[in-house]
């Protein structure tokens, strides 16, 4: 008795938008196949048809992990570019100053305003930029390892800061550098000490910009009164206040087109004028509005609002 053989069905436009998908370097096929608990070859078989195994639960896993990685891209897409703000013009400025004119300066404001997209794009912009972001309480050695690591420069484990200072200072000596560090408020009163005499031994080649919050600026009040030679060399001081409106616009604008004004005023009020907390909420309001094809509205800002801790 000859063997009856059953037809198999596959869904041909499900092979061909894994095919496309895998074709266009998104994602490979093996990522693909450990997104749906699959072998690579168990993948390919299904491609070629060849599958042993229930096709309508694989395919039901392949559509899911499609949907998924469809959305994925969706809200990638939807991250905000840079945008040039107020807060980017005045730090762009100070750093500008600083490096061109071997100066020291300090930027300070409130946190989320975009100080460090500021600083790292002005890196990006610029070269002889180094950059600096220390955690909070971070040793001496450690700023001056980061330093010498972005100089390219040979140490060992048993070198001193002195020997730091000196080819650190060598290296930048009449190159146009700048370092600027980041949060600068988690510097120990000893690492001031350090960098300002890299400053000093740079003769005025290499800039300082020291960026951070409040605390920063406090701090160095402090640092004023017992070692005013730090204090001293600072020749620029600028306070980054919050967004503007016209700043507000500019971000709401990569997310929705055609916004009117009392949406961007909601915005604004709701999020304190902040960059970072702008930024969370429109990601909540195009979560909601994309996946119920809504416009944006009032209502749908105040739901995001709640979902926050603004």
């Amino acid at each position: 008795m000859a063997t009856e053989t059953i037809e198999k069905f596959y869904d041909k436009d499900l092979q061909r938008k894994i095919k496309d998908l895998i074709d266009s370097g998104k994602v490979n096929a093996s990522t693909i196949a450990k997104g749906v608990n699959k072998s690579s070859s168990t993948l390919s078989l299904y491609l070629k048809s060849n599958y042993d195994g229930v096709i309508e639960t694989l395919e039901d896993d392949l559509k899911k992990y499609l949907s998924f990685f469809d959305k994925k891209e969706q809200t990638i897409n939807k991250s905000l570019n840079f945008v040039d703000t107020s807060i980017v013009n005045k730090l762009f400025s100070a750093a500008s100053m600083c490096q061109l004119k071997g100066k020291m300066g300090v930027c300070y404001g409130a946190p989320g305003i975009g100080k460090t997209t500021a600083v790292i794009q002005y890196q990006k912009n610029n070269t002889g930029v180094i950059v600096v972001d220390p955690i909070e309480q971070t040793s001496i050695r450690a700023v001056l390892e980061e330093i010498a690591d972005q100089l390219k420069l040979h140490y060992e484990n048993n070198t001193s800061a002195g020997e730091f200072i000196e080819m650190i200072s060598k290296k930048l000596y009449k190159n146009k550098h700048l370092i600027i560090i980041d949060e600068a408020e988690n510097l120990k009163v000893d690492s001031f000490k350090i960098i300002r005499k890299i400053f000093d031994k740079s003769k005025e080649f290499c800039g300082i910009l020291f960026v951070g919050t409040y605390d920063l600026f406090e701090q160095l009040k402090r640092v004023k009164c017992g070692f005013p030679y730090i204090t001293s060399r600072i020749g620029y001081v600028a306070q980054l206040d919050a967004l503007n409106i016209n700043d507000i616009s500019n971000l709401v604008l990569q997310y929705y087109p055609n916004f009117n004004n009392d949406l961007i005023n909601r915005i604004a009020k709701v999020c304190n004028n902040n960059a970072r907390a702008v930024q969370n909420l429109l990601d909540i309001c195009f979560d909601v509005t994309s996946s119920k094809n809504i416009d944006l509205n009032t209502d749908i800002v105040e739901t995001a609002r709640e979902m926050l801790l603004i």
